[in-house]
């Protein structure tokens, strides 16, 4: 039989497990790609590749996508490789997580975003510098709303949010003003706004970051980001007694984004367990990668294997870091989906079994299981690389 030139695959990704909420699939199938895009899904695929790979006992999902994260060695001091939590560990798209504002964008641009190999789209800080000096907003001085509309529209093709901390600074400095004010600019661009919750100090008995947080979630409308919103911190609104303040959950009817972004304060397996008995599940599961938490964060994969063993589905872990990140992203008609014709952004997993141990950082929490998501390879418009979890047994009770 002669085949035409148009009936060769690249490349087949045969026989394995595929995953991809987005189209509501989860069977067995191989997976072609040419000319970079996905060319066919499913059973029995017609036509011949150029080249096959056999993924018996391996699952093919959309491309993992780490909505918040500090890909910015080299910018900042507390940033991490890109490449090194991005492609080479199964993720192919990252979110930074407001590393810089209006006064440094362009130098991160510049520095940081276009040399990665793995792809980085931006939340705009409405701190001036960033997080270059922190806390990074202490008095109005430290925002300069005019000039971050000034970037944005210059720049977005890589720009899709605004950023600001509720934190104990921008409380005495500015008050809820300061959350106002991102959340107008955030509106005037028609952008998400992206809302850090949690202070990294202990909790006081009727702390009353408690009352800031509440007033700043209460802001936040339909595709707004509520980021370490399972932060056992000041300014956390589930308690460690399992109390849940209301405003989280008229936030989640109102359809702000819930993502869990781990860090290394900022998440809790006792709050975790609490948030998920009482139906609080993560609509976006990330990192919140940086220096400080790599050893306890690891990676996206290991991150996503915290919430195996806690009990979402693997379709809910998977759903968490593809489809609903890109949709916060205004990415999906480009990412998160298996869908014919996409770029074949694409992720290779395996779960593998034993005795494994996660640590929730600062939280001082351990959790046993026995799953962990570990990433053989990813693929970037159809270019293949290996892929490491690198799990570790994490230092637990820093």
């Amino acid at each position: 039989m002669n085949l035409k030139p148009e009936d060769i695959f690249d490349l087949l990704l045969q026989d394995g497990e595929i995953i991809d909420p987005d189209q509501g699939l989860h069977c067995h199938g191989s997976l072609a790609i040419k000319n970079g895009r996905i060319a066919g899904l499913g059973q029995d695929l017609p036509g011949e590749a150029a080249k096959v790979i056999p993924l018996q006992g391996k699952i093919i999902t959309p491309g993992l996508i780490d909505l918040h994260c500090h890909p910015s060695l080299g910018f900042y001091g507390r940033g991490i490789p890109p490449d090194e939590v991005g492609l080479n560990a199964g993720v192919t798209l990252l979110g930074d997580g407001g590393t810089s504002g209006a006064a440094n964008f362009h130098a991160f641009r510049k520095l940081v975003v276009e040399p990665a190999k793995t792809e980085i789209l931006c939340f705009l800080n409405v701190a001036q510098a960033g997080l270059i000096s922190m806390p990074e907003i202490s008095s109005l001085r430290d925002m300069d709303v005019d000039r971050g509309k000034e970037v944005v529209e210059a720049n977005r093709d890589r720009i899709r949010g605004i950023k600001i901390r509720a934190i104990q600074s921008l409380a005495e400095g500015v008050g809820i003003k300061g959350v106002a004010m991102a959340k107008k600019l955030a509106d005037d661009l028609k952008m998400p706004l992206m809302i850090h919750i949690g202070d990294p100090r202990e909790r006081m008995e009727k702390d009353w970051m408690d009352d800031f947080s509440r007033q700043a979630v209460s802001l936040l409308e339909k595709g707004d980001i509520l980021s370490h919103y399972l932060t056992w911190e000041p300014g956390g609104l589930i308690l460690k007694d399992g109390t849940i303040y209301p405003e989280l959950e008229k936030a989640r009817h109102r359809g702000v984004v819930l993502d869990s972004c781990h860090g290394l304060w900022h998440f809790s397996f006792t709050i975790a367990r609490h948030a998920l008995t009482q139906g609080f599940k993560p609509d976006v599961i990330s990192t919140d990668m940086s220096i400080p938490n790599i050893l306890v964060t690891q990676s996206l994969p290991v991150v996503m294997s915290k919430f195996l063993n806690l009990g979402l589905s693997l379709e809910e872990v998977i759903a968490t870091t593809t489809i609903n990140p890109a949709r916060v992203l205004k990415e999906e008609e480009r990412r998160g989906s298996l869908r014919l014709g996409m770029p074949a952004n694409i992720t290779v997993l395996e779960i593998t079994k034993g005795d494994f141990l996660f640590g929730d950082g600062k939280g001082r929490g351990s959790l046993r299981g026995n799953l962990l998501l570990e990433p053989r390879m990813v693929f970037q418009a159809g270019e293949m690389k290996p892929a490491y979890s690198r799990y570790h047994i994490p230092p637990l009770f820093q």
